[in-house]
């Protein structure tokens, strides 16, 4: 059996929770990745106040001077696009400096995790549409200020090196799929991430510094041994990008999203040679510029003693989506 509901239904763009998805992981990731660690090397003299503001100075300090685009959909994409590079910088400079290695631990204790006096307040964004885009634009912009002072202070003093910072960053572009296949990998060894994870998708996604990507809500879908899930996009090719890279070429086309809807269980096994069993169900997951899906696979069985990023390697595009299944383990002997 399949489901899809609301095939039918055109994809409607509807701005209230992407904004709210923007508004709460800007605010995550300001008041929990970025400003802890700066506080945290600033307080053990790396560096200092001084040196964030002549940093400030020398890359422009203000960023106020984006340009609104023309409508909302577009201002939303700019935000979104913004934000996944202020994730993406966060991340670059989250290094081991020359002075002192900054651990997980050091971060949550100055974010204020166990001492609510030290918690780095968070800030609101209300009103109408525009009010609230307007507040997230200028939010942003001073968030990726301080940033773009504290990355040129790290490497006016030293700290980091320009060729550390690129290396960061490359590595960061070539992520592709691979941050879905964490996602996957550790919702398999851990239970409660799985939990959240299949219950907040995008909430449970900041827990491992991935960037959120355009999109309002995440769904996970749980494959099991008594049913199996596959991703379609019905009226254009809506796809969590920052989590599972391209695309596949199939995934866009006509044949694939109106046979996959009339006989998932026939396409599986004529196009990707996966057999679905009859007494295995298939639920078809339909995405949309509202909520883009991915696939939690079966853990392949021979797997157990592997570590998570072992399990990460097993994890492929297509089992993401539901046209495959997880690479099995080799057999070491």
């Amino acid at each position: 059996m399949s489901s899809l509901p609301d095939v039918h239904r055109p994809h409607a763009v509807n701005p209230d929770p992407r904004l709210r998805a923007l508004a709460a992981d800007l605010e995550y990731f300001r008041a929990k990745r970025l400003e802890p660690r700066v506080l945290h090397l600033v307080r053990r003299g790396v560096i200092s106040l001084n040196d964030l503001i002549r940093a400030g100075r020398d890359t422009g300090g203000d960023r106020t001077s984006h340009a609104a685009a023309p409508d909302v959909e577009q201002r939303l994409r700019a935000l979104e696009d913004r934000l996944d590079a202020f994730v993406a910088g966060i991340a670059a400079v989250a290094v081991a400096t020359r002075s002192a290695d900054v651990v997980i631990e050091d971060i949550r204790r100055e974010r204020g995790d166990y001492h609510p006096f030290l918690r780095i307040a968070k800030r609101t964004y209300s009103g109408s549409v525009e009010e609230r885009m307007s507040q997230l634009e200028q939010g942003l912009a001073d968030s990726e200020g301080l940033l773009d002072a504290f990355t040129r202070a790290l490497l006016d003093t030293g700290e980091i090196t320009a060729r550390q910072l690129g290396q960061r960053r490359q590595a960061l572009r070539n992520q592709g799929y691979r941050n879905g296949a964490r996602l996957v990998a550790r919702a398999w060894v851990d239970p409660e991430f799985k939990r959240r994870l299949l219950e907040t998708g995008r909430e449970a996604a900041r827990e491992l510094d991935i960037p959120p990507g355009r999109l309002g809500r995440l769904g996970v879908a749980e494959s099991t041994e008594h049913e199996h899930n596959i991703v379609v996009c019905t009226l254009c090719s809506c796809y969590p990008h920052d989590l599972l890279g391209d695309p596949p070429w199939w995934y866009r086309t006509d044949e694939y999203k109106r046979r996959i809807i009339e006989d998932p269980r026939a396409m599986l096994a004529e196009m990707f040679g996966l057999e679905v069993p009859p007494d295995r169900s298939i639920v078809v997951r339909d995405s949309t510029s509202d909520v883009r899906w991915m696939v939690l696979p079966r853990r392949p069985k021979g797997s157990e003693a592997m570590t998570e990023d072992e399990l990460a390697d097993l994890v492929t595009p297509e089992s993401l989506v539901g046209a495959a299944e997880p690479h099995i383990p080799q057999d070491p002997t």
